[in-house]
């Protein structure tokens, strides 16, 4: 009787022990919109997290700018991130400004893992519009008539939409009051109004290949714009950096051969502080011990490199993500 005693007794302990982590292994991760980068790599981690770990994720649409309020605020405990956007909200910085124009701090916001799936900005247009001879800079500054489909509020790509927008003194007020038409949607609802000439070009920002941009480029010609110089270093301020899209990037474009400069981000694994050590531990060690999977989820993902994931994060490192680097020798 003792003996069976003694036993039920190891098993609650046992149970007791067991429950904080069986509490916490169904967790909810908010990517991007559907049909972009961050929604497929979102998925691949969830699924390697599911085989690795035994964790049950749950991968909903978001972005970049939503993401960090819904992770601050417990709707989301996993979400990816973008680090001038993750700075801004712990700082609360434009775009998270109360109603009021005061600072709407996020200070709970902590990192798992970054400096991965740099995600580039597009602007593409129509091979036979008159805009695919044009310059950003002639098609901005001069308030040209264009249909142009760019993403819903609150994303990322609109965040830095109307950044260039500002950088060419315009207002969607002006330039729709000079002709211009915009059709807010998803990625792939983009592709579909580009590909039926619904509008003349669009503006959005994804990891490269874009999924959507091919989809579009295979329905239509389509010619991809060079980011100028000047809107470049305007950019930088905000956190943005230079890069490009490759040649053969797209082989469907007008310009697929040809090299195109562009502003780029990088992408941050963002939690919160209310995340228990352990189990920000557990995912840090699950996507980073396991490169090669991670790698062949997305092709933005080629060249990850878990010893430079605790760099270029916009946030501080959560506790348990930090005694992961330190461990591997990546963090001294």
């Amino acid at each position: 009787m003792r003996r069976a005693t003694m036993t039920l007794v190891t098993i609650a302990v046992a149970v007791l022990l067991a429950g904080p982590a069986t509490a916490q292994s169904s967790l909810t991760w908010t990517a991007g919109a559907v049909g972009g980068g961050w929604y497929a790599i979102s998925g691949g981690m969830a699924e390697l997290l599911r085989e690795k770990a035994q964790l049950t994720v749950k991968v909903i649409p978001g972005g970049g700018t939503q993401n960090p309020v819904l992770v601050q605020k417990g709707d989301a405990e996993i979400g990816m991130g973008l680090p001038p956007l993750l700075d801004a909200a712990m700082k609360g910085e434009d775009p998270y400004l109360g109603k009021d124009g005061k600072p709407h701090k996020m200070p709970d916001l902590r990192a798992l893992a970054g400096n991965m799936s740099l995600n580039t900005f597009h602007f593409y247009v129509g091979a036979e519009t008159p805009y695919a001879n044009m310059t950003m800079e002639e098609i901005f500054k001069g308030k040209k008539p264009i249909r142009l489909a760019i993403s819903k509020p609150g994303s990322s790509d609109v965040w830095v939409f109307e950044k260039v927008m500002e950088h060419y003194g315009l207002s969607y007020k002006d330039w729709e009051a000079a002709g211009a038409r915009f059709f807010r949607g998803s990625y792939t609802e983009q592709a579909g109004a580009f590909k039926d000439r619904n509008v003349d070009g669009t503006f959005t920002f994804l990891a490269l290949p874009g999924a959507s941009i091919t989809e579009a480029s295979v329905g239509r010609n389509l010619k991809l714009l060079a980011f100028p110089e000047p809107l470049l270093a305007h950019l930088g301020k905000f956190g943005l950096g230079k890069g490009a899209i490759p040649a053969g990037t797209y082989p469907q474009a007008a310009n697929g051969k040809d090299t195109v400069v562009s502003a780029t981000m990088g992408t941050t694994i963002t939690v919160t502080t209310k995340m228990a050590n352990d189990l920000a531990y557990t995912i840090t060690k699950t996507l980073n011990d396991n490169p090669d999977r991670v790698r062949k989820i997305h092709g933005s993902l080629a060249d990850y490199d878990p010893a430079k994931a605790y760099l270029s994060l916009g946030v501080p490192l959560h506790p348990g993500a930090e005694r992961y680097y330190r461990e591997k020798g990546y963090l001294k």
